[in-house]
């Protein structure tokens, strides 16, 4: 596994052409869609088949601001509580190289934010308006399942191991979106195209930063604690994987349905596609492989607590 120094991703920083920039997001194109069609969920299912262009796009567009608070709540919810909570083992097993560069990380993730809620709030003012979540509202046993991940974050920090999984595949979604040229539903559209590829520059950096924090925070527990930590990762990517009949994807099925009244007749089938994709190997392919998370991946071909990974991560095959 090639993985840059502190040193060389400092000196990466300080090039201005490879930091994220703040995008002055213009007039949204409502006639393009948002992300290439394989992006989305339904894509995977047999009733797409049943929405015509315009639903697919209009689908495409609502996927696509789900996948925008859906990179929000990992970075404000998430990565940032995480990141904070180790910053006294980084430094004592990483020294100041690392505790300064998770410091920078931490900050450019709250720019992120911020940068993703001006896109949304453009797209969807009315949607946006008290809350910068249409599509991610978490229940309450979910909040009380992430603050107690983040108060024992110290001791179980398997979080990273997720962390550095969804850094990578929002590079690759930013590259897929460059790649995706003009398709049925049009080409992407540029705000969207223009935020996500700002975002990928620094994401870029911070996947090299996310393996040397599992290096010194993860690395640094003994076999044992370091089984006890994958375990909980394992439980974590099995539940994450698995699209749900209430869950964010299905949120966006049923507003797609508000808008569109004629595809109500389809509406159980639409959320009956999305749950069986915990089992569709293309799906589970396109939102984790090797491709798309060298490194994550490489990071646990090196844990023999993940030899069993595959059974929950259904892409990840063990080296």
């Amino acid at each position: 596994m090639s993985v840059l120094s502190l040193e060389r991703i400092e000196g990466i920083r300080s090039d201005p052409a490879r930091r994220t920039q703040r995008v002055s997001v213009s007039a949204i194109d409502r006639s393009k869609p948002f992300l290439p069609e394989d992006q989305t969920q339904l894509f995977y299912t047999p009733g797409y088949a049943h929405l015509n262009i315009e639903q697919r796009r209009r689908y495409n567009q609502l996927f696509g601001l789900r996948v925008n608070e859906y990179i929000m709540m990992l970075e404000r919810d998430f990565v940032e509580p995480v990141l904070c909570a180790l910053r006294e083992r980084a430094a004592r097993f990483g020294g100041d190289s690392l505790e300064q560069a998770l410091e920078s990380m931490r900050e450019e993730e709250a720019r992120h934010y911020e940068g993703f809620v001006e896109l949304n709030k453009r797209c969807e003012p009315g949607a946006y308006e008290k809350s910068d979540f249409w599509f991610m509202r978490l229940r309450s046993y979910e909040r009380c399942t992430l603050r107690i991940m983040q108060v024992l974050t110290p001791w179980l920090p398997f979080a990273l191991w997720i962390i550095i999984a969804m850094e990578e595949s929002s590079i690759g979604l930013a590259t897929a979106m460059l790649r995706a040229g003009d398709t049925e539903l049009g080409p992407i559209e540029p705000n969207y195209l223009a935020v996500h590829r700002e975002h990928a520059k620094d994401e870029a950096r911070h996947i090299h930063i996310d393996v040397h924090l599992v290096r010194a925070c993860l690395h640094s527990f003994p076999a044992g604690w370091r089984a006890v930590n994958a375990k909980m990762f394992m439980a974590f990517m099995r539940d994450m994987t698995a699209p749900k009949a209430s869950g964010t994807g299905a949120r966006v099925v049923h507003q797609l349905v508000t808008e569109f009244s004629d595809l109500a007749r389809y509406e159980r089938e639409l959320i009956a596609g999305l749950v069986a994709l915990r089992d569709h190997a293309g799906f589970q392919h396109s939102v984790f492989n090797r491709r798309l998370n060298p490194l994550a991946f490489a990071l646990y071909d090196e844990e023999p607590a993940l030899a069993n990974l595959g059974h929950d991560m259904k892409a990840y095959e063990r080296r």
